[in-house]
């Protein structure tokens, strides 16, 4: 290995190390001092639970029955957090691994009715991206923020109200029993 490889590899490690840290310092805040949540040591761990996340995400997409889907404008924003409050009521508590998408993702195992009770906090973690992979079937929740047309910045300098920054939509998308059923019900409004 030449010295600049091993100078990489250490900066590298060293990266994630500090990410690793920050987020999960953004996640004891955002539990509280009463849950011990904490954040896989193991890179190469969290970096293949994100890709069984997306594997099962893409098998599950293209069966119109194994993929429930929903979209919110950004001012439904308390429609969504109640079907997702639902959601977590009809499925009761799972254990789950939320997975921190990015270049260097991280995951930590948690129980799936601590996220679903605050989505959008969880959402924030995540550049506004709450992803939920259950440990023990092959199910998962993905909850999104997705920008929506493109903003004039002209009229967004000059203060226009219909200019805002935040124009955008939020989509939820579960798949795997038991989170169908439970989402199912939550849409329909049960729970």
């Amino acid at each position: 290995m030449e010295p600049h490889d091993d100078l990489r590899a250490r900066l590298a490690a060293e990266r994630v190390r500090r990410r690793r840290d920050a987020a999960g310092e953004d996640l004891a805040r955002l539990v509280g001092p009463r849950l011990a949540v904490t954040l896989l040591d193991d890179a190469a761990r969290a970096a293949a639970l994100q890709a069984e996340f997306l594997a099962s995400h893409r098998a599950a997409e293209g069966q119109e029955w194994a993929c429930v889907a929903q979209e919110w404008p950004a001012a439904d924003v308390v429609a969504l957090t109640d079907t997702v409050h639902r959601l977590a009521r009809n499925l009761r508590p799972r254990a789950v691994w939320l997975l921190l998408p990015g270049h260097e993702p991280q995951a930590a195992g948690i129980d799936s009715d601590i996220v679903l009770d605050n989505p959008l906090g969880f959402a924030a973690l995540g550049d506004h991206d709450v992803r939920l992979l259950d440990r023990d079937v092959p199910a998962g929740l993905w909850l999104a923020r997705h920008p929506q047309g493109d903003v004039d910045a002209t009229d967004a300098r000059a203060g226009h109200a219909d200019a805002r920054a935040d124009v955008h939509t939020w989509s939820l998308e579960v798949w795997g029993e038991p989170w169908l059923s439970a989402t199912t019900r939550a849409l329909r409004g049960v729970g």
